[in-house]
């Protein structure tokens, strides 16, 4: 058994990933704990065998300081203080640190203090390209101060900080290694964003959530433009020309700087009827409305960032039981056509030639529905990562 100790920059409570980690470890006899940001007093909930040090600050303050993090060292300087002292009153044998920029503060807090701790890098997602999309780097002014593009030349010196690095996909892997010869494929493992079976079997499908009469394309998670959200509205629109009987169904947050944008599109009159927006639901619903639904949306723009791994989404999909229609980024490409569970598309004439599709053809439908949930099973059972994230830490 290892105190182990989770560095994450935000609120951990809602991180799927991060709990679902952290259950893997703590459930095999580790002792963890988190140390995280708590932000403008919120009240928190307590953590069943979990010790959480929550670092209190205004959310719009550690904003500005991550926003001026490739100009003044203030964000790495606040991380490198706390995370010493975590160590020190936690006694932390290991340190499983999320997110490419949190290594150096990570490392200089341990090399202060002079004690042998491991250091697991774990990606969320392949940051340098990821920083370059967001929309606070964006406009003059803005991509001026943030400088997004020094992660580029960052990436070597902050991976080289981490005795092991933990990916999201194969593919991820073999690039940053044909980059950098200093990784070492025994230091690397890929732990993609697979889902608890055990917990989506535990939900239940709610009654009062009804279908209509229309075939619904469901889209959930986090909404945007680099989501590829606005190229669906296009694409949904010339169905509805085509007098296809569809629904589009949105779940999930969007991205403030595309609210207004976002907006004045589901409220168009040509699409207003045929567009149920929900801005949030819990993760034990998610079930029912995929229940309702017949079609599900993944249609990340294709770059960089989004050819670091599959999000769990797709595996929720899944586990859903429908098709699943995808852009052709690289990662959910290819799951999609190696569990022969979905189409997918390159370009907006593509994707509504793959919406047409599977709207009208019921068997396909089913067929590749059934395929996603057998292959969900077969392939991505999470016993089968959590003994390599496991064996890391022997």
């Amino acid at each position: 058994m290892k105190n182990i100790g989770v560095i994450v920059d935000n609120e951990f409570n809602s991180d799927i990933r991060v709990r679902k980690e952290i259950e893997i470890l703590k459930n095999n006899g580790h002792k963890i704990h988190v140390l995280c940001f708590a932000f403008d007093d919120k009240h928190y909930p307590n953590e069943d065998d979990i010790n959480v040090v929550r670092i209190s600050i205004k959310r719009s303050i550690k904003n500005l300081l991550f926003f001026l993090l490739n100009r003044f060292p203030f964000y790495d300087l606040l991380w490198k203080k706390h995370i010493k002292k975590f160590i020190l009153n936690n006694q932390i044998e290991a340190l499983h640190v999320h997110d490419l920029y949190m290594s150096k503060s990570a490392y200089q807090a341990v090399n202060s203090i002079k004690r042998d701790i491991p250091i697991i890098l774990d990606l969320h997602e392949n940051f340098p390209y990821a920083a370059q999309l967001y929309n606070w780097t964006k406009g003059f002014l803005r991509h001026t101060i943030s400088n997004p593009k020094a992660w580029l030349k960052k990436e070597r010196k902050y991976l080289s900080y981490s005795d092991k690095l933990i990916l999201l996909s194969e593919s991820f892997k073999q690039d940053l290694m044909n980059r950098y010869d200093f990784l070492k494929n025994e230091n690397l493992i890929v732990f993609p964003n697979v889902i608890d079976l055990r917990k989506f079997e535990q939900f239940e499908i709610d009654p009062a959530i009804q279908k209509n009469d229309k075939i619904t394309l469901m889209y959930f998670g986090g909404i945007a433009e680099r989501r590829g959200i606005f190229e669906t509205f296009q694409v949904f629109k010339e169905a509805l020309k085509q007098n296809q009987n569809l629904e589009l169904l949105l779940i999930g947050p969007v991205d403030k700087a595309d609210k207004k944008r976002f907006t004045d599109e589901i409220n168009a009159s040509s699409v207003k009827d045929s567009i149920t927006y929900i801005p949030w639901i819990p993760l034990s619903d998610l079930v029912s409305y995929m229940h309702i639904s017949d079609i599900f949306l993944s249609p990340l723009q294709k770059n960089e960032q989004h050819e670091s791994g599959v999000a769990n989404k797709l595996y929720q999909y899944m586990f859903g039981a429908k098709p699943i229609l995808v852009s052709n980024c690289k990662p959910q490409k290819e799951l999609i056509e190696n569990c022969n569970c979905g189409l997918s598309y390159s370009n907006n004439e593509e994707y509504l030639n793959c919406i047409l599709t599977l709207a009208n053809d019921e068997n396909i439908r089913l067929e590749m529905g059934a395929n996603g949930r057998k292959q969900l099973y077969e392939r991505y059972d999470n016993s089968t990562y959590e003994n390599i994230l496991l064996n890391l830490y022997k």
